[in-house]
């Protein structure tokens, strides 16, 4: 890829807009949404509205970005009474040389400068340390350098997943694929409010031939859910391949 360096903060179409998934966008090719799946997959997170600072600096290092924390003697970062922003940028004047990034929470929030370059989840742009949107008044918590010599992608695949196509979307299907073979299928609601059942059937002719033959097909027409009938269905579809080329004859 490249060496380490603000990048414009990208989103796909399952953007997230939390600062945390946006610093990471800013620091490599990933998308803010792949950025906030990393932090899911890394962490067992369900979801990205905030995130902790062992989650954004481990998802930076899969991405081989490594941190060192940021000190200087009689300088104490805290949220409380810790130096503003504006004061932490006058502290870290002589660090701040070109090609060094620096990643830092300030009034709980995650935040980029490199050089007077600065950009974080609120602003997204690249913009100067002195532009009106950055939030120079907030207390610096805490501060990490970041160094890599070559970014990468994370190891994990955070590509965002193909949805879960059901087994009712399969079945239907098998309806409208094979309508010689008079697939169908009906639910059973029950007043006492007990589970439904499905009762799936084949043609006429199908199902007198899986009588005559004793098929198992014959005596099985009840299913408990989408699954089962999914199932049936598919063992419908193999025996109307085998035999209704017969019985249109």
């Amino acid at each position: 890829m490249s060496k380490l360096c603000l990048r414009a903060i990208k989103d796909g179409k399952d953007r997230n807009r939390y600062c945390g998934p946006s610093v990471i966008s800013a620091l490599t090719d990933l998308t803010t949404g792949q950025a906030a799946r990393l932090i899911r997959l890394m962490y067992g997170r369900t979801a990205i509205r905030g995130s902790a600072s062992h989650e954004v600096l481990g998802a930076l290092k899969a991405c081989n970005i490594d941190h060192t924390r940021w000190t200087k003697p009689g300088v104490r970062l805290n949220r409380t009474n810790g130096p503003t922003l504006a004061k932490w940028l006058q502290l870290s004047k002589e660090d701040r040389t070109a090609g060094r990034v620096f990643l830092i929470i300030a009034g709980w929030h995650w935040q980029l400068v490199s050089g007077r370059r600065y950009t974080c989840g609120i602003v997204r742009d690249i913009v100067s340390i002195r532009d009106k949107r950055v939030k120079r008044r907030a207390r610096v918590a805490d501060v990490w350098e970041l160094t890599s010599d070559n970014v990468t992608m994370p190891k994990i695949d955070v590509s965002k997943p193909k949805p879960k196509t059901s087994a009712y979307h399969h079945f239907r299907k098998l309806i409208r694929q094979y309508p010689e073979f008079g697939l169908s299928y009906e639910i059973e609601r029950y007043r006492d409010g007990g589970p439904h059942e499905y009762y799936v059937s084949m043609s006429c002719e199908l199902e007198d031939l899986a009588a005559q033959m004793k098929h198992e097909l014959w005596d099985e027409h009840y299913c408990r859910d989408a699954n089962e009938v999914l199932d049936r269905m598919e063992r419908m579809v193999e025996f109307g391949k085998e035999y209704y080329p017969t019985l249109s004859k």
